[in-house]
């Protein structure tokens, strides 16, 4: 049909409009197919591994060794395996956990190298292997040995390998696993010995299995201790928090884009049928068809649909198995296979196809509704007032500023385009930032205001006594509200005069430790105030206990309820004077037979320091692709007011308005809307967050604050702005080429 020769001339017409809606629709198809691509591999793969190298249910060590754990295997439908372990200090900050090679539970799986055949040989974590330079090959010292790293393993229960399973970052520069065979453990001296177990019954709840399992074990006279199962164990959880935040992230920012590339076209299309309304009553009135013309209006959308959506999808799929690289990099993972889903790439190319062919179809069928010979008179002077003009009252205001504004409240459908694009902008944005200042605040500023020490020492028997010189002893028991398991968290008994726990109120005063005080964050997740009293469920024996809240600390150091180790030890029926852990602000002499864990809060900083170094790599690419969208989204308003106004701006070159004031009437009109987008934006975005650290909370047991850094968000208004400028350098030439002859022409026609 002769009327399609206009397609591409009308693409060429208005290049980089129809280009800048494109690359939207390109950068939500390849956002949904690497976000579903990656969480879908990442997914496969840790199910694959946790399955097929039967990954634990539950771990812990125990007072005297298992006497017949077949018996107990058989009464527990489980499937039991004792294995060894051995902390070896490599340097002051280095440690290396030695693990013994298990065959029926956590089984080792070899990435790189061989597998172990004989003594003096190890398997090493990757990223600790990598960041302190063991090859294959290299030899390495630990624990009094000499071993040959003759491979790279991964572990099913050590995914994201945590020195302890509370802590949040991973550091291969301070600590790394490695497996060896269980005759070297003969002759190292205070290892300890750890039972896993995996239940065989898939379908019952773990938690009643493993209170079934834990009451057998008492039964047989066991004490156990370091008890960690696997819904609450870091090591495990971690992976799965990102795989199901990126299957959640993999639809709303498409879907954002999608939408914005439907306001925009449909703005467009619209505009081109009003201002070719006589065309499309002459080809009325020749006999062509409405079925012919719709076809050619909506050639335009599809065509740039169908073209960002391939190209969109295409360049996705190369990018899916360095992805899925770089996050196995992260958690410890075989990869044994990649799986590129076509289905998700044509979901990709369909998406925004039936996003913008449906609004486009709806906006062409109801201009074309309208008979020949009112399409013939050509299109109607959009001079109405709207309900938003009225109530502002423009009159009271000088010339300039009431055109600006008239220009912007004249077309509500541009408005809204330009404001929730300015305010996606400004979320993704915002977004990188404020989750890099979050974790910051937490494990670093919070951290340190909190805890006054350096060094944490958990026991794992109890012990009795005073504290040693520059310590304190504390007693813990791991407590959930009842019906809600998932929420898990730490009741401490604490020395009432303690100089080294520091909590506040959220004025600042400091609260007294001979009162109970619970943190901010497990407060404000379990709905708990000042006076009230609250029941929990003992982990340990299953025992509900009543506490009466004093206080809630400002401190988002961890989710904790902080009582008088007295009062502690006498309501869980512990004897006075014992504590199973101490806090110290120096490395004390402990033998290693006696500790079930160590923490230095200076090692979670430097971990803390690490994760920082990418995160600010990830920040300065969301910062970017927020200013390309808002760039883009800017450019195609601007260019529309440009495109609607060349009479106005013929008009004022007649006038004698001077080439800045033209630019500062026409290309400064959407200031007042980018200003109040990004505003808007920053609620947005806390609620966002909100929304994100609650999802993050019940998958981890891990809850951060929302922590806006007014520096940051100066930073990301000068951003926007930035944007907004290199948008109106691109507009300025448009305008500067209006020539007087319009208005002469608009007044002939």
């Amino acid at each position: 049909m002769a009327l399609n020769k206009r397609v591409l001339r009308i693409l060429k017409e208005n290049a980089l409009r129809y280009l800048g809606v494109l690359i939207l629709i390109i950068l939500g198809s390849y956002t949904f197919v690497v976000a579903t691509g990656i969480s879908h591999n990442l997914g496969t793969l840790v199910t694959t591994f946790t399955e097929g190298h039967m990954q634990e249910d539950l771990s812990f060590s125990t007072d005297k060794a298992i006497p017949n754990s077949r018996e107990l295997e058989k009464a527990a439908d489980a499937i039991i395996e004792e294995s060894m372990s051995f902390d070896a200090a490599l340097s002051d900050s280095l440690t290396l956990r030695l693990l013994s090679e298990t065959e029926k539970l956590n089984i080792p799986a070899v990435i790189e190298g061989r597998a172990l055949s004989g003594p003096g040989e190890i398997l090493l974590d990757p990223a600790f292997a990598k960041a302190n330079g063991y090859p294959v090959g290299s030899r390495i010292r630990a624990a009094g040995k000499n071993f040959t790293v003759v491979g790279f393993v991964s572990l099913p229960h050590y995914i994201y390998p945590l020195k302890n399973v509370y802590d949040i970052m991973v550091s291969p520069n301070n600590f790394g696993v490695g497996v060896i065979n269980r005759e070297e453990f003969a002759d190292i001296d205070n290892a300890s010995a750890i039972y896993s177990v995996r239940f065989n019954d898939r379908a019952q709840s773990i938690n009643q299995q493993a209170a079934q399992f834990r009451e057998r074990l008492h039964a047989e006279g066991i004490t156990e201790s370091d008890w960690i199962d696997i819904m609450n164990n870091k090591r495990a959880r971690m992976a799965w928090a990102s795989i199901t935040g990126l299957k959640t992230m993999s639809v709303p920012v498409p879907a954002a884009m999608f939408l914005l590339c439907c306001l925009i076209i449909g703005i467009m299309i619209w505009r081109m049928i009003r201002l070719e309304s006589v065309i499309i009553g002459t080809l009325y009135a020749q006999g062509y068809r409405r079925r012919e013309l719709m076809r050619h209006y909506m050639a335009i959308p599809l065509l740039l649909a169908v073209t960002g959506g391939v190209i969109g999808s295409v360049l996705a799929l190369p990018s899916i198995a360095p992805s899925v690289t770089a996050m196995v990099s992260y958690y410890n993972v075989p990869v044994i296979d990649i799986e590129l889903s076509f289905l998700n790439a044509l979901i990709g190319i369909l998406t925004p196809v039936l996003f913008l062919g449906l609004s486009s179809y709806l906006v062409i069928r109801l201009e074309l509704k309208r008979s020949p010979a009112e399409l013939m008179k050509g299109g109607e002077q959009k001079t109405k007032v709207n309900a938003l003009e009225r109530a502002l009252k423009l009159d009271r205001f000088k010339f300039s500023t009431k055109f600006q504004l008239r220009e912007q409240l004249r077309s509500i459908s541009r408005l809204l385009f330009l404001f929730l694009g300015v305010t996606s902008a400004s979320v993704l944005m915002l977004l990188g930032f404020t989750i890099m200042n979050s974790m910051d605040y937490v494990f670093k500023n919070s951290t340190t205001d909190t805890y006054r020490f350096e060094y944490e020492y958990a026991f794992k028997n109890t012990q009795y006594g005073e504290a040693p010189e520059g310590a304190e002893v504390f007693n813990a028991g791991r407590f959930y509200p009842e019906n809600n398991e998932g929420i898990e968290f730490y009741v401490t008994g604490v020395e009432p005069g303690s100089t080294i726990l520091t909590l506040t109120d959220s004025k600042g005063n400091p609260l007294p430790n001979n009162q109970t005080n619970i943190t901010k964050p497990l407060a404000e997740r379990l709905g708990i105030k000042a006076g009230d009293s609250v029941s929990f469920i003992n982990k340990q024996d299953g025992k509900p206990y009543t506490f009466h809240i004093d206080a809630v600390a400002n401190s988002y150091a961890g989710q904790f309820i902080f009582m008088p180790i007295d009062a502690f030890n006498g309501q869980l029926g512990f004897p006075q004077n014992s504590y199973t852990g101490l806090w110290s602000t120096k490395k004390l002499d402990i033998p290693d037979e006696q500790l079930s864990g160590t923490k230095s809060l200076s090692e979670t900083a430097n971990a803390m320091d690490e994760l920082l170094g990418p995160m600010v790599s990830m920040v300065v690419a969301m910062t970017l692709i927020a200013c390309v969208v808002g760039m883009i989204i800017i450019y195609l308003v601007t260019s529309l007011i440009i495109e609607e106004n060349k009479n106005t701006i013929s008009l004022f070159k007649i006038f004698g308005y001077r080439r800045r004031e033209i630019h500062s009437l026409i290309l400064n009109s959407p200031t007042f809307v980018i200003i109040a987008g990004f505003i808007i934006g920053i609620p947005v975005m806390a609620a966002s967050m909100g929304a994100m650290y609650g999802y993050l909370g019940a998958m981890i047991n891990l809850v951060l604050p929302t922590i806006i850094s007014p520096f940051y968000v100066v930073v990301c208004f000068g951003a926007i702005m930035l944007t907004y400028q290199l948008s109106k350098l691109l507009c300025a030439k448009k305008v500067n080429t209006v020539s007087m002859s319009e208005a002469l022409k608009a007044g002939t026609e």
